[in-house]
């Protein structure tokens, strides 16, 4: 099947980034009125936007009941996490399903579920099943960025599966590389980076070409594009999710000029009820540049794009030990639509702010 689905016109509740958090959603489709086996007395559908895996407590248990709900009439689009795993990318946090991840990150991510040799591949199997993205006339559903050139780009590969797609399109951006300005820079800096990428307390240099390397396949990639966001060269050095990077993210919905609507996730969007407060943890500080919007308003040019990722991602902080942080701010989101209402895991309900129709 495409890449690109159709998405049915009824109403929907699309489930933010979940990232191993079970309980989070279990206690979500309790608020959002789903019985056990994804039923709503007003037959809605779930549509649950990626990034399924990783960081939490138990990926296995949220695929398994992602699963469980499609096979059951709901809908679910890849995100980049689920990408990484297809591909056999170790990221920071996939250290439940692979053995030399766990290691790196043992006194980080140390309460969850390690995936048997079976459940990986039924994990593997299922999400392989799963599209980019998914439209209908008057929405659109994708994990980071709709980008019309690439959408239309990963349009024209036809009935493909998204492991195949992305390898034949990494395959030929790989190819392409050698002809680009970077690359004999890039030569002599990779080493050097790969040396001291992970040593967050390292006193990185700016390399400007490893930065080039990363922004090129940020991009040439369709498939990673849209799944991982818009990306510009950073003005410095930074350590994020395990690495040094030399490249950040902006705010593609700046830029999009089409009347219909996008819902997105993975960009670490922080709850707050006040415009007054501030992200406490750097890292968090750091994502959430991106949003000049109280959390609950929506953004881009003709207010037409929402994030509905508020960073239940990041709930693991809260079981270290001493652990500053407060699990209210950090929220596994739904995002009802035609209602244009946030629901969250612990039950309170906001209106959003600020949607402009075409």
């Amino acid at each position: 099947m495409s890449l690109i689905r159709p998405l049915p016109d009824c109403p929907v509740d699309i489930v933010g980034d979940i990232h191993g958090e079970i309980d989070a959603l279990r206690a979500l489709l309790r608020h959002l009125g789903y019985d056990e086996m994804g039923r709503h007395p007003e037959r809605r559908r779930l549509v649950f936007i990626g990034d399924f895996v990783d960081r939490g407590v138990d990926s296995v248990a949220v695929v398994r009941l992602i699963k469980q709900l499609t096979d059951n009439g709901h809908l679910a689009i890849l995100g980049n996490h689920e990408l990484n795993l297809l591909r056999g990318d170790q990221k920071d946090g996939a250290g439940w399903f692979f053995e030399k991840q766990r290691e790196r990150e043992k006194h980080r991510y140390v309460q969850y579920k390690i995936a048997s040799e079976q459940e990986k591949e039924e994990i593997l199997n299922y999400i392989n099943t799963l599209p980019i993205a998914l439209e209908n006339k008057n929405l659109r559903i994708i994990h980071a960025a709709w980008l019309p050139e690439k959408i239309e780009l990963i349009r024209q590969l036809g009935n493909i599966d998204a492991k195949t797609a992305f390898s034949e399109l990494r395959q030929l951006a790989k190819e392409q590389e050698k002809n680009q300005a970077w690359y004999d820079d890039y030569q002599k800096e990779h080493a050097f980076y790969h040396q001291h990428n992970r040593d967050e307390h390292f006193a990185m240099p700016y390399l400007p070409a490893v930065g080039a390397f990363d922004l090129y396949h940020g991009q040439a990639n369709p498939i990673r594009a849209v799944a991982c966001g818009t990306e510009k060269m950073a003005d410095k050095p930074f350590y994020a999710a395990g690495r040094w990077r030399f490249v950040t993210r902006y705010r593609w919905w700046d830029d999009y000029d089409d009347d219909i609507p996008v819902v997105i996730g993975h960009y670490w969007r922080e709850w707050y009820n006040t415009p007054t407060t501030e992200p406490t943890d750097k890292w968090l500080k750091s994502r959430n540049e991106l949003f000049h919007e109280p959390p609950n308003h929506w953004l881009g040019k003709k207010k037409n794009v929402f994030c509905i990722d508020f960073s239940i991602g990041a709930m693991w902080k809260t079981r270290l030990p001493q652990s500053p942080f407060s699990p209210e701010q950090f929220r596994l989101c739904a995002f009802r639509l035609p209602e244009r209402v946030l629901i969250f895991h612990n039950g309170e309900k906001v209106q959003t702010m600020g949607f402009q129709a075409a």
